[in-house]
C-alpha cells in the first residue's frame, strides 16, 4: 500500500475518472464468452481422430485451459480501475511566496479619456491594471497614479485584490493638477520600493505617450535606479476626441477638437534600458502576459510547511506492479503481446495527479471539444469550470458574468469587436454602475448594428441612471454646503451673543465703578473704608461663584446637552446616506497632498493641458 499523505483517509475515497470503470462492462462480457469456449477442442484436436490424439497431441493442447483467460480477465480489470483513478488523500503542497516588489504606475491624464478604444482609454487601462494586480503579479503590490502631479493611492500590499476598488475609482476628474509628470510619479515608485525593502523592484506603467523632455529626465532615473520598467502603451496612432464625462468634446485655445494620437517615441528603449519590456495594448491578454512573463528580480522568499492541497494524489500507478505479476506467467508464450495497446495506453495516458478546475488535459478533449464542455458547464450551472476551461473569449464572459464576477466579465467582452461584446460590455458596466461607461458601450453596439432595440432600450436606461446619479450627487454636495454654513451660521451668532454679553456685562462694570468712586468722593473717609471691605467681600464672594460655576461646567458636559445630541444623530444621520466611493477620499486626499506641496513651489509637468 502507498503511504498516506496529508489529510488522507478512506472516507475520502472516489475516482478522480470514474467513467474507465465503464470499461469493465465489455471486460465482463468478453471473459464469459471466452469462458465458455475455453473446453472446446482446438487447433489439431479438431482435425485428428480422437483416438489418436492420445499419442500425437499432448493433453493440454486438445482443449484450451481456463487459467491465462483468468489472468488476462484480472489484469484487464485491474488496468481499468487503475485508469479511473482511485484517490482518497490530498498532494502536500509546499506554500512559497515569493519575496517581490511591484508598483502599478497609471496615466490620468484628460488624454485618456481620447475613444480611440472602446469606451475609452481610461476603461481599458482599468481592465488591464485590474488583471495585473490580481492575476499576474506576484509579491507585494503598491498603486500610484499621476497627472500633473502624482500621487500614493496605495502602498505596497500582499493582496492584490484590495487595489481592484481603487483602481475603479482612478479617472482624470480626481486629480487636483491637470498635465502629465510621469518622472514625479516613477520617482514616488522607486520611494516606495525602497521603503518597503525592495532595492530592485518591477514598475508597470500605463500611459498613453510621453514629451521629450520627459524621456531625457526617465532615461535620468533609470541610471539612477535599479527597477525594471515594463510599459504597456494604451491607445492608437489614429487617435480620437477626447469626450469629457458630461459628453463635451476637449477643444483647445483655438476652439478646435483635441485629438490625442499615441506616440510611443522612445518607451521601447527606456524599457530595453531597464532591462524591461514594452507592449503595445491588444485585445486579448498577451501583452499582460508578456509583461509580467520574466523571472523575478530577486529569488528570495519563504517557504513554509507542506500543507493539503486541492490536489487528489492518484493511488493508479499502484496497481501497476499487481497487473505485471498476474501477467508474468503468460510472458514465456508471447501471449502478453496482445495486451501491449492496452498498457501503452495506461503508461502514455496515466496522469500522476489530477487536478481540479485546470484546462482539460488531452484524453478529456477525445470526446468533446473545449467550447461543448464548457458549454454544458454553463447550462449546468457550473460557471467558475465554465470559465476555467473554455479558450472562447464569449463563453469565458458569460460564465464570469453569471458567477457575478462583472470585472472579469467586462474584460473578456472587451476582447469581442461585435455589436454583441460591446452590448455585453454595457450590461457589465451598468451592474458595476458605471453608467457613463456603459452609454458609451451601448452606442458603440448601436453603430455596429442599429436596428438593435434592446440596445437602445439599454441605452436610455443607462442615461437615466446616469443623470439620477449626477443628481443624487449633486443633492449630497448642497446638503453638505447646506450643513456647513448651518453651523457657520450657529457658530456667529454663539459668538455675537457672547461678545454682546461680555460687552454688557462690561458697560455695567464700568457704571458701578463710577457711581462707587463718586460716593466714596462724596463720604468721610470711615464710609469709605466700610465700602471697601463691602467690596472687597463682594469680591471674594464672585470669585467663589465663579469658581463653583468652573467646577459644574465639566460636569454639565459630562452629562450632554441634549441640543448637542440631536445635531450629532442628524449629523450621523445625513453621513449614513453618503455612499461609500473610494472616488470621494481619493480626491480629498490628493487635494490635500497638492496643498501641502504647493507651499513649497508648483509642481512641473503642468504646462501640458492633456
Amino acid at each position: 500500500m502507498p503511504p498516506c499523505g496529508l489529510g488522507g483517509s478512506m472516507a475520502d475515497f472516489h475516482f478522480l475518472r470514474p467513467l474507465w470503470l465503464l470499461t469493465l462492462v465489455p471486460i465482463i462480457l468478453v471473459t464469459l464468452w471466452a469462458w465458455r469456449h475455453a473446453q472446446q477442442k482446438q487447433g489439431w484436436a479438431k482435425i485428428i481422430p480422437s483416438h489418436l490424439q492420445a499419442i500425437l497431441l499432448r493433453q493440454q493442447a486438445q482443449r484450451g485451459t481456463r487459467l491465462p483467460l483468468l489472468l488476462v480477465s484480472m489484469a484487464l480489470s485491474f488496468g481499468a480501475v487503475a485508469l479511473a483513478g482511485p484517490a482518497w488523500e490530498k498532494l502536500p503542497q509546499p506554500v512559497y511566496q515569493l519575496k517581490a516588489g511591484s508598483v502599478v504606475v497609471m496615466d490620468m491624464s484628460l488624454s485618456v479619456y481620447s475613444t480611440d478604444l472602446s469606451p475609452n482609454r481610461l476603461s481599458q487601462m482599468r481592465f488591464k491594471a485590474t488583471d495585473l494586480v490580481t492575476e499576474h503579479i506576484d509579491g507585494d503590490i503598491g498603486l500610484i497614479a499621476y497627472a500633473g502631479d502624482a500621487f500614493t493611492i496605495s502602498p505596497l500590499t500582499a493582496d492584490g485584490g484590495n487595489l481592484t476598488n481603487l483602481i475603479r475609482a482612478l479617472s482624470p476628474d480626481i486629480m487636483p493638477t491637470p498635465g502629465s509628470y510621469p518622472v514625479r510619479a516613477l520617482e514616488l515608485a522607486d520611494q516606495l520600493l525602497k521603503e518597503a525593502g525592495y532595492p530592485e523592484g518591477d514598475i508597470y506603467w500605463l500611459t498613453d505617450g510621453i514629451d521629450g523632455r520627459d524621456q531625457i529626465d526617465i532615461g535620468d532615473f533609470i541610471n539612477r535606479t535599479s527597477h525594471r520598467l515594463n510599459i504597456l502603451a494604451v491607445g492608437t496612432e489614429d487617435g480620437a476626441p477626447i469626450q469629457l464625462p458630461d459628453g463635451r468634446l476637449l477643444r483647445d485655445s483655438n476652439d478646435n477638437v483635441v485629438i490625442p494620437k499615441l506616440s510611443v517615441g522612445g518607451l521601447p528603449s527606456l524599457a530595453e534600458r531597464s532591462n524591461g519590456r514594452f507592449i503595445q495594448i491588444r485585445t486579448d491578454q498577451q501583452d499582460i502576459v508578456y509583461l509580467t512573463s520574466q523571472a523575478p528580480s530577486t529569488r528570495e522568499g519563504n517557504e513554509s510547511n507542506l500543507q493539503a492541497g486541492d490536489q487528489w494524489a492518484d493511488q493508479g500507478p499502484w496497481l501497476i506492479p499487481l497487473i505485471l505479476l498476474l501477467l508474468l506467467p503468460l510472458a514465456r508464450r508471447g501471449r502478453v503481446l496482445s495486451l501491449a495497446p492496452f498498457v501503452l495506453v495506461f503508461l502514455l495516458g496515466q496522469p500522476v495527479y489530477a487536478a481540479q478546475q485546470e484546462p482539460l488535459s488531452w484524453h478529456e478533449k477525445l470526446w468533446q471539444t473545449p467550447y461543448q464542455q464548457a458549454d454544458q458547464a454553463l447550462n449546468d450551472g457550473n460557471y467558475e469550470r465554465a470559465a476555467t476551461i473554455t479558450d472562447d473569449a464569449w463563453q469565458r464572459g458569460t460564465a464570469n458574468y453569471r458567477a457575478g464576477n462583472y470585472d472579469q466579465a467586462l474584460v473578456d467582452f472587451s476582447q469581442l469587436d461585435s455589436a454583441e461584446g460591446f452590448y455585453n460590455q454595457g450590461n457589465s458596466l451598468m451592474q458595476l454602475q458605471r453608467y457613463d461607461e456603459a452609454k458609451n458601450a451601448y452606442a458603440a453596439a448601436l453603430e455596429r448594428r442599429p436596428d438593435w432595440s434592446e440596445a437602445k432600450q439599454n441605452l436610455d436606461l443607462a442615461e437615466e441612471l446616469a443623470e439620477q446619479k449626477q443628481q443624487q450627487q449633486q443633492q449630497q454636495n448642497q446638503q453638505g454646503q447646506q450643513n456647513q454654513q448651518g453651523q457657520s451660521q450657529q457658530s456667529e451668532q454663539q459668538s455675537e451673543q457672547q461678545s454682546d454679553q461680555q460687552s454688557e456685562q462690561n458697560n455695567e462694570q464700568e457704571d458701578e465703578q463710577n457711581q462707587s468712586e463718586t460716593q466714596q468722593s462724596q463720604q468721610n473717609p470711615q464710609e469709605s473704608d466700610e465700602q471697601t471691605q463691602e467690596a472687597e467681600a463682594q469680591e471674594q464672594t464672585e470669585t467663589e461663584q465663579q469658581a463653583r460655576a468652573g467646577e459644574e461646567q465639566p460636569l454639565k458636559s459630562q452629562l450632554g446637552d441634549p441640543s448637542e445630541e440631536e445635531l450629532q444623530q442628524q449629523m450621523q444621520q445625513w453621513l449614513n446616506r453618503i455612499d461609500d466611493d473610494p472616488a470621494v477620499l481619493l480626491r480629498n486626499k490628493m487635494q490635500y497632498e497638492a496643498q501641502q506641496r504647493r507651499r513649497q513651489g508648483p509642481p512641473p509637468g503642468v504646462e501640458k493641458s492633456w
